[in-house]
């Protein structure tokens, strides 16, 4: 029994070896891609009435104002229009906020002499002498 089995794998593995029905034949195509006859050549170009093309954000970048403190110690890389609150906590001075709509007045704080709510306030240009109270 284990004989014949053997003899009758030996077999299909001749048949089969010799056999090309379980190859895959590559396929010849004579048709050249097509590119739409030309449509979508220049979609993607710029057009050049619109003048030269402009980067992307901001123009002239932000306005840093770099003559801020907050208790004293100097803010580097303050943003004009930048939140009196993001300001303070880059300085590591914590301004306590409750309402975050300037209501509660938990959050006043002096900018230059002037008291402000520092949940609403931003930073304007020129030096600014941000204090706690």
């Amino acid at each position: 029994m284990i004989r014949s089995h053997s003899l009758f794998l030996a077999m299909m593995a001749v048949l089969l070896g010799a056999s090309t029905a379980f190859v895959v034949q590559p396929q010849h195509s004579t048709a050249q891609t097509t590119r739409l006859n030309g449509w979508l050549d220049n979609a993607f170009k710029n057009d050049d009435s619109l003048g030269k093309a402009k980067d992307a954000g901001l123009s002239n970048g932000p306005q840093y104002n770099d003559n801020v403190t907050v208790n004293g110690k100097p803010v580097p890389g303050a943003v004009v229009g930048q939140k009196l609150t993001v300001i303070a906590g880059r300085a590591r001075v914590k301004i306590p906020v409750n309402c975050q709509q300037g209501d509660c007045g938990t959050c006043m704080v002096k900018i230059n002499g002037r008291k402000v709510k520092a949940c609403q306030a931003t930073l304007p240009a020129g030096k600014s002498a941000i204090e706690t109270l």
